[in-house]
């Protein structure tokens, strides 16, 4: 059981467990509303937290940096997939006849 003062760091960590959860689901518009409630949490923490707050915190810390792995991890699949549509790109104008380039008439009056 945790003591009263802990709770709101305990809420804190299951948020950022929540915010995991998220990413890997790719939910823009729930991570958008849970980021906006644990930035609210965070500015009602004391500036310097109680010591029954340690575990919760510990906790936090490691789910967070499981967070930033899962971010760059889909991070460099996006910039893979990038490369990938560039890349197809090219091979697909390799295939297309070539055309010439329109020609623009300016007309006075």
């Amino acid at each position: 059981m945790t003591s009263p003062d802990a709770a709101p760091y305990e809420s804190l960590a299951r948020m950022i467990e929540r915010e995991l959860e998220l990413i890997c689901t790719r939910d823009q518009d729930a991570l958008a509303a849970l980021r906006a409630e644990r930035d609210a949490l965070i500015a009602s923490l004391p500036d310097t937290p109680p010591d029954c707050a340690r575990p919760a915190l510990q906790r936090a810390a490691l789910i967070n940096k499981r967070l930033e792995i899962e971010i760059l991890r889909l991070r460099e699949a996006l910039v893979l997939e990038a490369d990938n549509i560039q890349r197809v790109s090219r091979t697909a104008r390799g295939y297309s006849p070539h055309r010439e380039p329109l020609r623009h008439v300016e007309a006075t009056a």
